[in-house]
């Protein structure tokens, strides 16, 4: 059995208390002048921009303590980077797969309220196989969580390390300096990065080299207990949340005007107004300045923005005749020339029903491989799969995704990068006055870059929010 994903580590207390401390400081003056009036539409107390799981989670708040809300979608969905796709019947996941630390985690309850169906994670509970594909051979059981549990103590040993260091380096950095990593012979060290691209390349969406040795972790764990496998079409539990919602699909927002006076909020020709706003853009769109702020946000805010980043996690689905693969083991590892490219692969068949491989890619080789299109894409994974496996069997269809191209996510979810601190989440969590907050995975101190992170991020927000305008 091996354990991949690794439960999220305590913040520090030390850390944690210099983070707030920066964010108390960071408070400017809120302007005095109300927003401009724009094309009028209906006033409400809140509008809510964005329906993914921080914003349906805000709304549903605001709407249950009984008070006006709106909320603008880009998309013509709910959910965001939850995303399911049914094209060959069961659905399958193509943003978030997993709800993570079970125990006490709303999700689960939410997911029973809506008929989401989940199942043992596949990559705690179920047998793995690693197949070198240069060398032709294979690893499983016991063997492979040894180098699994290699990979811990090489990465424990290198934050341990950094963090006596009077800089921040990249976790790329600190670990060559272990002298466990350093006594690896080439064998052992192509198995290490096949391994690190399982427990860092998709845990964080973005390679060693990258991440911040000081902060890549230091969130704040809200629950515990392993994880699971969504199987049921994860898209439900915002379903859920979405009913009876005043939700305006089609609508890119491009303007929020606010000051003490209020908010309006523009999408084209159509402007809305409301006493407060909650943005819940994700971090990419922030960073490419989609939407313009009058007056600008303040110099913090700012700052914070640019200091965090968004990773790329994407995955590419091969649909076969039959699961030629078995149903030995939940998933593969494949080891190739380059052990960060083409290297996981879970088999649908067993979750699903449906005979096809999820194969996974994560930071700079994501990025590279949303420039192929999907008929490349399908042909580079068929031959990783029939070199693994042995086999002759093509595809009969693909589906992929390019969440570093999606216009309304521009990345999958934040980091903390070598040499930016992890404040910069704290500031954001903090809102901007009271007519002007932000909610999502990557404002938040609590478990950022997940589901349930995104989702008590939007309620913290709207309590936040309903007392300060004495709602």
């Amino acid at each position: 059995m091996t354990h991949r994903r690794r439960f999220l580590h305590l913040m520090a207390q030390g850390a944690l208390w210099m983070g707030m401390r920066h964010v108390a400081n960071a408070q400017e003056s809120v302007p005095s002048q109300p927003p401009a009036t724009g094309n009028a539409t209906p006033t409400v107390d809140v509008i809510v921009v964005g329906a993914g799981m921080a914003g349906l989670a805000a709304a549903r708040t605001i709407a249950d303590a009984g008070r006006r809300v709106v909320v603008l979608e880009a998309r013509e969905r709910v959910g965001g980077r939850v995303w399911s796709w049914s094209g060959w019947g069961s659905p399958i996941e193509l943003g978030a797969n997993w709800i993570h630390t079970i125990k006490g985690n709303p999700l689960v309850t939410l997911a029973k309220q809506a008929g989401v169906t989940t199942t043992l994670d596949p990559e705690e509970d179920g047998e793995e196989l690693l197949i070198d594909t240069l060398n032709r051979k294979t690893m499983t059981g016991q063997a492979l969580e040894s180098q699994y549990d290699r990979v811990y103590r090489i990465i424990d040993a290198a934050s341990a390390r950094a963090e006596s260091l009077s800089r921040d380096v990249s976790l790329r950095a600190a670990i060559s300096q272990v002298a466990e990593y350093k006594r690896l012979k080439a064998a052992d060290k192509r198995l290490f990065e096949s391994m690190l691209a399982q427990v860092i390349d998709d845990e964080y969406a973005v390679e060693a080299e990258k991440l911040s040795a000081w902060w890549y972790d230091a969130e704040t764990s809200a629950f515990r207990g392993g994880d699971v496998f969504v199987n049921g079409g994860y898209d439900g539990i915002p379903k859920w949340l979405a009913r009876g919602l005043d939700i305006v699909y089609n609508t890119v927002v491009n303007q929020i005007t606010w000051g003490s006076g209020g908010v309006s909020v523009t999408a084209g020709a159509t402007t809305w107004q409301a006493k407060s706003v909650i943005v819940t853009l994700p971090l990419g769109v922030l960073k490419a300045n989609k939407v313009t702020f009058s007056p600008a946000l303040p110099k913090a805010y700012q700052t914070a923005i640019q200091q965090l980043d968004m990773g790329v996690l994407n995955r590419c689905v091969l649909k076969f005749e039959s699961a030629f693969w078995g149903n030995d083991y939940n998933t593969y590892t494949l080891m190739g020339a380059d052990p960060h490219q083409w290297y996981q692969f879970l088999p649908l068949n067993i979750p699903h029903g449906v005979p096809a491989l999820a194969a996974f890619h994560a930071g700079s080789n994501a990025r590279a491989l949303e420039q192929k299109s999907d008929a490349q894409l399908a042909s580079e994974m068929t031959t990783v799969v029939q070199k693994a496996f042995g086999t002759k069997q093509i595809s009969t269809g693909v589906v992929t995704t390019r969440w570093g191209q999606d216009p309304y996510a521009l990345g999958s979810y934040s980091y903390v990068p070598v040499g930016s601190p992890f404040r910069a989440r704290a500031v954001l969590a903090t809102p901007v006055s009271a007519q002007l907050a932000f909610a999502g995975e990557a404002y938040t101190t609590t478990d950022p870059a997940t589901v349930h992170g995104a989702y008590l991020s939007g309620i913290a927000r709207a309590q936040q929010c309903l007392t300060q305008l004495g709602l």
